[in-house]
């Protein structure tokens, strides 16, 4: 039996995963889920970090509907758990996360033994490729130590940065860390959608179809992906729309967030919250 569970653990673990030894270490996770796809994230993360002491932050707020945004920060804070909307890249929303970590070490300072040296917090970035991870622990240590580009997968290890002399967080930088090679159907469209996958990972007409489908739920996702591709002048040979051009354009400006805020998950669309819903006072 020792042996099965043994096998099971192991096999949950992302090859980029942190070992269990560094695990220990951390005092505070902070786990990314974008925006946009809330609940996607959250559920992929569930298997690496249950049990664990965690502080959500809802990334690419700019991308996503601020309506529905703060729906999902009032579900997420329904756990009990601290939630935080942040752009990792700007900086804003980023005041109450220092302040919340701040408290955090207070308390580890507090609990210090007479005579033992003070350390910093540490906090471990957690979350989907792509998600912002790099960029939020370079914000945090107020530095650039940490690599990040646009595009999934930049960060290859697991990394202890630290602060300057004056700080007093170091923060372990990972990678994705979310194994998504077995994700499928809409939960992949999505995860593509939100820039989590390689390009080599997913068929740019499925994806671009199925955003057709939530962009525009009145119009035929070919016909909108047509009208797409003739508005920024995707043709081909005989002036005939370049569909294979148009699907992987369409889903890059999603990615990007030329297609405005679209959040493409909302609390309602889960069984789960059904009931909870069901039972609120008018």
């Amino acid at each position: 039996m020792k042996r099965k569970t043994r096998k099971k653990t192991e096999g949950m673990r992302h090859p980029g995963f942190p070992s269990p030894r560094a695990l220990n270490l951390v005092d505070v996770f902070l786990f990314l889920a974008d925006a946009r796809i809330p609940w996607t994230c959250r559920k992929l993360a569930e298997p690496y970090l249950r049990k664990r002491k965690r502080v959500y932050v809802l990334a690419k707020p700019d991308l996503a509907d601020p309506e529905v945004t703060a729906i999902w920060l009032e579900v997420f804070r329904s756990t009990g758990e601290p939630v935080y909307a942040v752009n990792c890249h700007t900086g804003a929303g980023l005041s109450p996360v220092l302040d919340y970590l701040r408290f955090e070490k207070k308390r580890l300072d507090e609990k210090r033994s007479e005579g033992q040296y003070a350390r910093p917090l540490r906090i471990m970035l957690f979350g989907t490729p792509n998600v912002g991870k790099s960029s939020l622990a370079n914000r945090l240590l107020g530095s650039r130590k940490a690599p990040f580009g646009a595009r999934p997968g930049l960060t290859r290890g697991s990394n202890w940065l630290k602060a300057g002399p004056s700080g007093f967080l170091t923060v372990l930088d990972t990678p994705g860390v979310l194994d998504t090679s077995q994700v499928k159907g809409e939960a992949k469209y999505k995860l593509a959608s939100a820039w989590a996958l390689r390009e080599n990972a997913y068929d740019p007409e499925e994806v671009a179809l199925w955003l057709a489908s939530k962009l525009n739920p009145g119009q035929e996702p070919f016909d909108y992906v047509a009208a797409y591709a003739r508005s920024r002048g995707v043709f081909g040979p005989g002036g005939i729309v370049d569909m294979d051009r148009a699907y992987g354009m369409l889903v890059h400006a999603f990615q990007e967030g030329q297609m405005g805020r679209v959040t493409l998950e909302r609390p309602q669309d889960f069984p789960e919250f059904s009931e909870s819903e069901q039972e609120q006072p008018e």
